[in-house]
C-alpha cells in the first residue's frame, strides 16, 4: 500500500482527536465554564461502562479466541508496566504518576479505528476485546495506582466491572438483548470519547512548559516499550494473522486519555500526565504509517 495512502488514512484516524482536544484547549483559554469534576464522574460511571457493554455485546468470537486475546492483553499491560519501573526509578520519577500511563495504552478511540482499517471487522472484534480487558484493569488497578493505595470498596463501586461481566454473560448464554437497551447504551457510550478528549484539551491549556521535555521523553519510551512488548507477547503466544496485528497495534498505542482523568480525580500531577497523552499521541501520528506497514506485511 503506498506510503501516501497510509499517511492519508493515519490523518483521517487521528485528526478528530486533535480537533476535539483543541476545542477543550480553546475553551479553557477563553475562560469559559467547564466542570471537570462532573465530566470526570460522568465519564467514569456512565458513558465508559456503556461504551464497553455496547461493544462487547456485539462481538462474535469463540471462547478460545476470547481467552487468547484476554491473556495477550493482560500480558502486554503487565510487562510494559514492569519494564518501566527500573527506568522510572533511575530517572527519579514517581511511580504513582507514570506507571499507569505506561501500562494503559489508548486502545479505545485510537486503537479500535486503526485495527478496523488494518484488519476489517475481525480485527475490530479482537481489538474491542483487548480494549475491554484494558478497561477492567484501568478501572480497578488504575485508581489504586493513582491514589497510592488499593481500595476494595472503590473497586466494587466501579461500574465498568459489572458492564463487562454482564456483557460476557450475555455472550456466553446468547441471551437476547432488548433493542432499547442496546440503543441506550450505544448512545451513552458514544459520549465517552469526546468528553475525555475535551477534558484532555482543558488539561493541556494548563500544561507547564518546564515539564515538556520530560513528557516527550517518557512518551517516546511508552511507544517503544509498548511495541517491543507487543512483539514479545505475539511471539511467545504464537499469534498470527489479525490476532498478531491487533496485539501489536493495541500495545503500541499512545497513553490513554483516562490516565489523565484518574490523575485529575486524585490530584496526581494531571498536567504531567496530560503532557504524556499529547506527546505520545503526536508521536503516534508520525509513526503510525510505519507501524501499519509492519503489521500488515
Amino acid at each position: 500500500m503506498p506510503t501516501l495512502t497510509l499517511l492519508s488514512n493515519a490523518f483521517t484516524v487521528l485528526a478528530p482527536v486533535f480537533v476535539v482536544a483543541a476545542i477543550g484547549y480553546g475553551w479553557h483559554r477563553a475562560r469559559l465554564p467547564y466542570d471537570s469534576a462532573f465530566i470526570t464522574t460522568f465519564a467514569i460511571n456512565v458513558s465508559s461502562p456503556c461504551l464497553v457493554f455496547s461493544a462487547l455485546t456485539r462481538l462474535h468470537l469463540s471462547a478460545d479466541v476470547m481467552a487468547e486475546m484476554t491473556v495477550a492483553a493482560a500480558a502486554c499491560m503487565g510487562l510494559t508496566a514492569l519494564l518501566s519501573v527500573p527506568v522510572l526509578l533511575a530517572s527519579g520519577l514517581p511511580l504513582r504518576v507514570y506507571v499507569p500511563a505506561m501500562a494503559f495504552p489508548n486502545a479505545g478511540n485510537l486503537g479500535l479505528p486503526v485495527c478496523l482499517f488494518a484488519f476489517g471487522e475481525t480485527g475490530l472484534s479482537l481489538a474491542v476485546l483487548f480494549y475491554a480487558v484494558m478497561a477492567v484493569c484501568q478501572f480497578t488497578l488504575g485508581p489504586a495506582l493513582a491514589a497510592g493505595r488499593f481500595d476494595l470498596k472503590q473497586m466494587l463501586r466501579t461500574p465498568t466491572i459489572y458492564a463487562v461481566a454482564l456483557a460476557v454473560a450475555i455472550q456466553l448464554y446468547q441471551a437476547p438483548l432488548p433493542v432499547w437497551i442496546a440503543d441506550t447504551t450505544t448512545l451513552l457510550g458514544n459520549c465517552a470519547v469526546p468528553l475525555m478528549l475535551l477534558s484532555l484539551g482543558v488539561a493541556l491549556a494548563r500544561l507547564r512548559l518546564s515539564g515538556a521535555l520530560r513528557a516527550l521523553s517518557m512518551s517516546a519510551f511508552r511507544l517503544v516499550a509498548g511495541f517491543a512488548i507487543g512483539l514479545l507477547v505475539a511471539w511467545a503466544m504464537g499469534l498470527s494473522g489479525p490476532a498478531r496485528g491487533v496485539v501489536l497495534v493495541q500495545s503500541s498505542m499512545p497513553v490513554a486519555v483516562f490516565n489523565y482523568l484518574w490523575a485529575l480525580r486524585y490530584d496526581n500531577s494531571p498536567e504531567d500526565v496530560a503532557g504524556m497523552v499529547l506527546g505520545s499521541t503526536a508521536m503516534a501520528f508520525v509513526g503510525l504509517p510505519a507501524l501499519m506497514m509492519l503489521v500488515m506485511q
